[in-house]
């Protein structure tokens, strides 16, 4: 079941063809040409296939409970709109030369003096805003940066591919043994630094926190290999400010956290909180740019029927 959720976890937006239009349009014109095919595109994910419309409702009715149907009908339709741009803009991050983009990361040389310490470091990402953009930013780096990710059916379509810049990463399959959890354990031990997402199981052990009004999985992982490790937690936040404008903000959710003192348990709580808090303050700031699209509050069984039988539609 952890592989079948690890495949279809999130729904099936586009397909090769389409994609291959979209870095056809950027290459030629930029991005404009490819936000303006977006416009025309939507409304087919809009009003013909339902199960798209529904599985961002999940989230849009966490979010804005007090919403009613024709409200959330645009809702739904400026949350689309802001993923579509996102993607565009992740395929621009590979294919556009880097002078075009303007990041702003005032948290870098922090990141930096962390990773000077030599213990190791968890960048705990996000299915928010354009998270790519913080690893492309991860070059200048003094340690190698390790990605717990799954890249083998991402056709091409990851910047890493597309910018030919992946041997620039080193990947750890969550596919391979033990979930990649011993091969992350080992390269924290030896200082570097791992990438793992904190917003979505897998179907591997998870925590239930209160997340939007109601309990929701979170993984254990990413705090039980800091805890086994020593390693620091820095949580990376991504929004995306304009045309090819991103801002980049980054926590350390282990400072001041006394992990000699509290037991395992404790400590996976007390970091896991420290990264829902984040992300909930986040989704207040940029509601329309948090992007899991399937039922997070009840990541089992019955949702794994739901996104089979949406990536079927």
């Amino acid at each position: 079941m952890a592989e079948q959720l690890n495949k279809e976890s999130s729904p099936a937006f586009g397909n090769n063809l389409g994609f291959w239009f979209f870095h056809t349009f950027i290459r030629l014109g930029g991005p404009l040409p490819a936000y303006l095919l977006l416009i025309f595109i939507l409304p087919y994910y809009l009003l013909i296939r339902k199960s798209a419309r529904r599985s961002a409702s999940y989230y849009l009715k966490h979010r804005f409970p007090k919403y009613g149907s024709l409200r959330r009908f645009f809702a739904t339709y400026y949350h689309f709109l802001q993923f579509g741009k996102v993607l565009i803009d992740q395929a621009c991050m590979g294919i556009l030369e880097r002078d075009r983009f303007q990041v702003k990361f005032p948290y870098k040389e922090e990141l930096i003096r962390i990773t000077g310490q030599k213990k190791g470091m968890v960048l705990l990402t996000t299915h928010a805003g354009n998270w790519m953009t913080a690893m492309a930013t991860m070059d200048k780096m003094e340690v190698p940066v390790n990605l717990l990710l799954n890249v083998e059916n991402s056709d091409g379509r990851h910047f890493f591919d597309l910018s030919k810049r992946r041997d620039e990463f080193k990947f750890i399959s969550p596919n391979g043994f033990m979930g990649g959890l011993v091969e992350a354990t080992n390269v924290l031990n030896s200082g570097e630094i791992l990438s793992i997402m904190g917003d979505r199981t897998e179907g591997a052990r998870a925590i239930y926190l209160d997340f939007l009004g109601e309990k929701a999985p979170f993984p254990v992982a990413p705090y039980h290999l800091a805890y086994v490790t020593g390693a620091d937690i820095v949580v990376l936040l991504t929004a995306r400010t304009g045309k090819l404008s991103f801002s980049i903000e980054a926590h350390c959710i282990t400072e001041g956290v006394d992990r000699e003192k509290l037991s395992r348990e404790e400590t996976i709580k007390m970091l896991a909180s420290n990264y829902v808090t984040l992300l909930e303050k986040y989704t207040s700031e940029h509601p329309f740019m948090w992007y899991n699209f399937f039922n997070f509050w009840d990541e089992g069984e019955n949702n794994l029927k739901e996104i089979t039988a949406h990536v079927k539609n």
